[in-house]
This record gives C-alpha cells, sequence and structure tokens, in this order.
C-alpha cells in the first residue's frame, strides 16, 4: 500500500504541474526564477541523498521534472530580473550543496537540499503575499494533497524517507494560506465596509 501512495503521490504532483504550466503560458501566473532554480537543484540533492540511503519518493522525481521545466518557462514568463532576496536565497541553496560536499554524508545531502527547497520558497511566499493572483491555486492545491498522500506513503521512519515529504507539506501549506484563505478573508473585509 505504501508503495502505492508513493506512486500516486508522484504522479499528482506531476499532475499538479499541468494547470500550472497552463496558467504560465497563458501568462496568469509569474513564476520566481530563483524559487524554481534553487527548487529544482534542491530536489536533485535530495533525491542523491535518497539515492544513497537506498530510498526513493515518487513525489521527489515528478518535482525534478515538473520544477525544471517551470524553472525553464520562468526564463520567458517569470517576474523579471533578480532581487536582492532571490540572489541571498540563491546563495544559501549552492552553500547547501558545497556543504554536502564536504561533509559527504548522504542524510546531511537530503538535509541540505530540504534547507535548499525550504529558503528558495520565500521569494514565492513574499510574491503570493503581495500578488496572490501570480500564482495558480488549483496547481498549489494538488500540491498540497500530493504531500499528503507522500506523507501517507513513508515506508519507515528513517530521515531520508520521512523528511522529504513532511518538508513538501510544509511548503505547500502556507501556500494555501496564502490563496486560498487569506484572500477569502480579504474579499469578506472588503464586502463587510
Amino acid at each position: 500500500m505504501k508503495s502505492f501512495l508513493s506512486v500516486l503521490a508522484g504522479l499528482t504532483f506531476l499532475y499538479a504541474f499541468f494547470p500550472y504550466i497552463r496558467a504560465i503560458m497563458c501568462e496568469e501566473t509569474r513564476p520566481r526564477k530563483a524559487t524554481w532554480l534553487i527548487w529544482m537543484l534542491g530536489d536533485v540533492i535530495t533525491v542523491a541523498g535518497m539515492l544513497a540511503k537506498h530510498t526513493i519518493s515518487g513525489q521527489l522525481v515528478a518535482a525534478i521534472i515538473g520544477a525544471g521545466t517551470v524553472f525553464l518557462l520562468s526564463l520567458k514568463y517569470g517576474e523579471s530580473g533578480w532581487t536582492k532576496r532571490d540572489k541571498i536565497c540563491i546563495s544559501i541553496a549552492v552553500l547547501a550543496i558545497v556543504s554536502w560536499q564536504y561533509l559527504g554524508e548522504s542524510n546531511a545531502g537530503v538535509a541540505l537540499g530540504l534547507f535548499a527547497l525550504v529558503v528558495a520558497a520565500w521569494p514565492t511566499y513574499v510574491s503570493a503575499w503581495e500578488k496572490p493572483e501570480n500564482e495558480d491555486r488549483k496547481g498549489w492545491i494538488i500540491f498540497e494533497i500530493s504531500s499528503l498522500l507522500a506523507v501517507l506513503a513513508i515506508p519507515h521512519w528513517t530521515f531520508a524517507n520521512y523528511a522529504p515529504p513532511i518538508v513538501f507539506l510544509s511548503i505547500d501549506t502556507p501556500m494555501m494560506y496564502l490563496l486560498c484563505i487569506r484572500p477569502f478573508f480579504k474579499r469578506r473585509a472588503v464586502q463587510t465596509e
């Protein structure tokens, strides 16, 4: 059952990219280049660390494919330029990658790759706070569902198995607030005025 849930989480995560990519192509969503570059690199590092521990997550395989695609699209359709915040996040992610190479321990690779993913969320959170319309709500809801499935699919409670899905869920959940809950309360506040 856990293997089935892992595959389902991966397929669901991959499916979430379809509405997100459609929204990018229709210029309804403007992805942050820094976020998607770091997410792609962090996913690769995390998978490398997981493989070294002889485990893999369907969600992370889908994340590499999807994040790479969105990063490439962000070069044309994303927010223009690189903010100071973007550069700080990229620097932290590069430091995480170099640290793993220096430490040479696969759990360190998983941890540092996941740290890079969390840091990379910062520019997208800020963008979603300022302009929630720049993000595709449907895609993020599907990402959240995939993350919940991935947590249910944790095969063994080892760091390499449980950390990635829990971190993905902790990244996706604030986006639910920023894209679904916060705009709802803002609309209600405007209606009551």
